[in-house]
């Protein structure tokens, strides 16, 4: 007997072909009655999950990588975004702070002043001497203003200086800091009188011609006196600091504090003299 065809052939090609034919019988059933093979397609559905999630893996990755990436990029973006929203914040409330300093220094000076006795000029300093050895400032009023030569110029803390050159729009005021300028002063306390002179620096004074037996201490305010007429009485001059003997002659070595701002004042008071003015337009 001849075999067959089917039989000569490998026995792989046979395999496959029995396994393609029994599967498409399965398939033929399937269609006819799905709830038959239900759980088979179910459990091999479920065995094979894990290999659907293992051929996924280098997708997670490239997708988790990126995503990474990007959230540190946006997070860096994010950062500078909030640090210029700080800074423009911080530059904002600077200058807030700035306007109400400003609004309480001129209310500070308004309220020092004695307006029956004195027209009160306010002024702003716009600058400070060429001459770095002078302890002068420049102010935007001048001789349009009325300001006059030896007029006494204050700020909200006490005496700055006299005006020592006018021109029309501004005036040159020599400070009480400077080595050349005194002003006979009172110690509040006490009422003993004495001279206070600069030094030639802007954070200190000198109070001269008090003797070593006089009740003076730290802490004592000094108060102008008026005496000579050159400058009003009654005007904070400074606080004594520091107290020492001399053992050269009968005086004590007494530094002082200013009153009087030297330093920082962009805006002052010129004391204009209320019966003079009264006076000038008399005549």
């Amino acid at each position: 007997m001849t075999p067959s065809i089917f039989a000569r052939q490998p026995l792989s090609l046979r395999v496959t072909a029995i396994a393609l034919i029994v599967a498409l019988v399965l398939m033929w059933f399937d269609s006819k009655n799905p709830e038959w093979f239900k759980p088979i397609r179910d459990t091999s559905h479920a065995s094979m999950q894990p290999i659907y999630q293992s051929a996924l893996l280098p997708s997670y990755a490239k997708h988790w990588a990126s995503g990474r990436l990007q959230s540190k990029e946006s997070l860096r973006r994010e950062n500078v975004q909030l640090k210029s929203q700080l800074l423009h914040a911080q530059a904002k409330l600077q200058q807030q702070d700035y306007i109400l300093a400003q609004n309480a220094r001129l209310q500070g000076i308004l309220s020092t002043t004695r307006p029956e006795q004195f027209d009160l000029n306010l002024a702003q300093v716009i600058g400070t001497d060429t001459n770095l050895l002078k302890q002068i400032v420049v102010i935007n009023k001048g001789e349009r203003d009325g300001v006059q030569v030896a007029q006494t110029v204050i700020d909200e803390h006490g005496i700055l200086g006299q005006v020592i050159n006018v021109y029309p729009n501004t005036s040159r005021v020599l400070l009480i800091s400077d080595e050349q300028q005194s002003v006979a002063v009172t110690v509040k306390r006490t009422g003993q009188r004495a001279i206070v002179t600069g030094v030639g620096l802007p954070t200190s004074l000198s109070l001269n011609y008090v003797f070593k037996t006089s009740d003076v201490r730290v802490g004592d305010v000094l108060i102008s006196s008026g005496l000579g007429g050159r400058i009003p009485a009654g005007y904070r001059v400074g606080t004594i600091a520091h107290i020492e003997d001399t053992q050269a002659d009968n005086f004590k070595s007494i530094k002082v504090t200013p009153a009087a701002n030297f330093v920082d004042n962009a805006y002052v008071l010129v004391l204009q003299d209320k019966e003079r003015s009264i006076r000038e337009l008399a005549n």
